[in-house]
């Protein structure tokens, strides 16, 4: 938001607005707001001219200064030069009217222009709230610049040329009349004239609540400032310290209505002191009209200033508090919605301030230390949670961990904290790490489930996989027990020879070992592939595992006619995986692959087995000549996705699964020269 919008927006849509396709801010709706201006700046200078002292020429308050700053604030940039015409041609015709001198009367003119647009540049420039939710930071920028330093520096050209014409006796003091005079114009009436169109703007219905209080503190002004400034005649009766009796009412706006009400209260203040004063009476004329006009104007300003920065640091603080309690507010009904349990450690003294929600079991106002809290942690939780809290006061107080905790009636929930030390600009802060809780029991459950299930899955697809397998496992297994049977038969008919030669029975009982043997292994790898379990990562050798799987499927290779290159290296270091896992991944990207090559002419049916250690991983490929891969290779990884006539399309999906949940990664990629490539990425072995 530009300084003008935000500005404007303290009125809503102004009045002022010129249409959307007005580039230049001048239109018949402009033109008759700016005459409506004009007559607002003559009627505004004839009230100045009659707040001057008796025999001096001091305007003690000059209202045109705080009418014009307030249309420039209230109206787009681009519209300033129609209304500072406006009112210059406005001040020029009544300065005409009172035989002013013409070059002297344009000097003004120029004069004014150039402070009313500085004035409010400034403003705009240092003040982007709307007034009436001004910061201190803001009204401190506000003071100085549009009360101090514009009104006194730009007073040096007001002075030189009332000087220059005789309207003065000394420079100084007219430079310091015409810079009081427009700080205090700015500072009492420009404030008021800014609230004041947003409230009309705003339709606030509280302020009709609160007009009875607004009617007692007026007449209370009223009858203070009247006893103050016109009760008394001047003179000895008449005494300074009645200056202060306005100061409990002024404060009492200051804390009820803000900066507005401060505003109102210091312009009811200040027409009852320029009023009393140019009757003769009050504490302000002991002195020449000189003196007793920068006397009453001077205590005009510093008695605004203070009151208009107290008003607005308790309106800051106010909204401060009203944000802060929303935000907490808010807070909790996320947290309530959330089920989140919201705790405050004090680490100074141990004590927990926890909104439970039943969380950890604890009655609603239970005193919790930390021991407490720690004794209803699981025990198997104890040390994880004491590293937890360990490592949050090393690392500045983020904290974050997931532990069980044993509730009164003896079920067992699972807890996830997370917390960290608030950023506290206060010295003497006590270190404390503010966090929240949420209960994750269901979430524990059902990712088990989910584990469980796809434990299941994988050991039925890897059933399924030998499945297809079977007749190549039949001949592995029929090779040694037919040895077996063959050896047995000449061990019988050797031994019912008359004469049998013992030397040659322990040739055959080492057979029939040798090969019983074999058999054991072929069964333990079945058995192995065919168990079902949590994954269990360990350092597996890549070219073992190739190798094992080339023995498996070595029968169904030659009734594919399918040839077979292995290029895996002998010597590479171990992966981090489960060997069971892999060797069925593998499995089925083997299958896949003789699958995928049906179609080929014998000759062009090869399968080649690549593994090597890229970027930090082991990668293992499996390359053939098939088909090839469809335009939207991820699809094949989607479950129930197949090519085959009687496939149900789990293969992939199942496998990427395993690899993922082993740290790796699964991928098809397109041959060059036809065909696909399937890579499975793992990590390395820690040595």
């Amino acid at each position: 938001m530009t300084p003008e919008q935000s500005l404007t927006s303290a009125i809503g849509d102004s009045q002022f607005s010129t249409h959307a396709g007005d580039s230049v801010g001048f239109s018949p709706r402009t033109v008759v707001w700016a005459l409506a201006a004009g007559a607002c700046y003559y009627l505004a200078t004839q009230i100045a001219w009659l707040l001057c002292f008796p025999d001096s020429k001091v305007s003690l308050f000059f209202p045109p200064h705080a009418v014009m700053v307030s249309i420039l604030l209230l109206v787009p940039t681009r519209q300033w030069w129609t209304f500072v015409l406006a009112a210059a041609g406005a001040h020029f015709f009544a300065t005409q009217q009172a035989n002013w001198p013409t070059l002297y009367s344009l000097q003004c003119e120029a004069f004014d222009a150039v402070k009313y647009i500085l004035t409010a540049a400034g403003i705009r420039f240092f003040v982007k709230s709307p007034f009436h939710l001004i910061s201190l930071r803001e009204a401190i920028l506000f003071v100085l610049v549009a009360v101090i330093v514009i009104p006194f520096v730009m007073a040096f050209w007001g002075a030189t040329f009332t000087i220059a014409y005789r309207f003065g006796a000394s420079y100084w003091v007219e430079w310091l009349k015409l810079g009081i005079s427009n700080g205090v114009t700015t500072l009492v009436l420009v404030p008021a004239i800014l609230v004041g169109v947003h409230q009309l703007h705003a339709h606030n219905s509280g302020f009709w609540r609160r007009l009875p209080e607004a009617v007692c503190l007026a007449a209370g002004i009223l009858f203070v400032g009247w006893l103050a400034f016109v009760g008394l005649s001047a003179g000895p009766e008449s005494s300074p310290a009645l200056l202060y009796a306005t100061i409990p009412f002024l404060v009492w706006a200051a804390l009820r209505f803000g900066p507005g009400g401060v505003s109102v209260a210091m312009l009811l203040v200040t027409a009852m002191a320029i009023g009393g004063t140019m009757q003769g009476r009050g504490p302000f004329l002991s002195q020449t009209p000189t003196e007793n006009a920068l006397a009453l104007q001077l205590f005009l300003m510093f008695a605004s200033a203070p009151l208009l920065l107290l008003a607005v640091a308790i309106e800051d603080e106010r909204r401060s508090t009203a944000a802060l309690r929303a935000s907490e507010e808010r807070a909790n009904l996320t947290a309530e919605s959330a089920g989140l349990a919201m705790w405050d450690w004090d680490l100074t003294t141990g004590k927990v301030l926890i909104e439970d929600g039943g969380r950890f079991g604890f009655a609603p106002g239970t005193p919790i230390d930390h021991n407490t809290l720690s004794g209803r942690v699981h025990p198997e939780d104890l040390c994880v949670r004491a590293k937890a809290i360990e490592r949050a006061l090393e690392n500045g107080g983020s904290y974050e961990c997931e532990f069980r905790v044993i509730q009164p009636d003896g079920s067992i929930r699972w807890i996830a904290a997370r917390g960290r030390r608030p950023n506290v600009t206060g010295v003497h802060a006590p270190p404390r790490i503010l966090g929240v809780a949420w209960d994750i029991t269901q979430q524990k459950q059902a990712s088990a489930e989910a584990q469980l299930q796809r434990e299941k899955l994988a050991h039925l697809s890897r059933a399924a996989t030998l499945s297809a397998l079977s007749s190549s496992l039949a001949h592995e297994l029929s090779q040694p027990l037919t040895s077996i049977l063959s050896n047995a038969q000449a061990g019988q008919r050797f031994i019912d020879r008359e004469a049998p030669d013992y030397s040659e029975l322990p040739e055959i009982l080492e057979d029939i070992a040798n090969e019983g043997l074999r058999a054991g292994e072929i069964i333990d790898r079945l058995r192995t592939l065919l168990r079902r379990g949590q994954i269990a990562l360990q350092a597996v050798s890549v070219p073992e595992t190739l190798d094992d799987l080339l023995r498996l499927t070595r029968n169904d290779f030659i009734g594919r006619h399918v040839s077979v290159t292995n290029e895996a290296a002998a010597n590479l270091p171990p992966a981090m995986a489960d060997r069971v896992q892999l060797q069925q991944v593998l499995l089925n990207l083997i299958l896949n692959a003789c699958d995928a090559m049906e179609s080929n002419a014998p000759a062009d049916r090869q399968l080649t087995l690549t593994a090597e250690v890229l970027k930090g991983e082991m990668r293992i490929g499996v390359l053939d000549r098939g088909v090839g891969l469809p335009e939207d290779i991820e699809s094949i990884f989607q479950a129930f996705h197949t090519t085959k006539t009687y496939g149900l399309g789990m293969g992939l999906s199942i496998s990427r699964t395993l690899i993922s949940a082993q740290g790796g990664s699964l991928w098809a990629e397109r041959r060059p020269d036809g065909g696909a490539v399937f890579y499975v990425s793992l990590p390395l072995a820690s040595t």
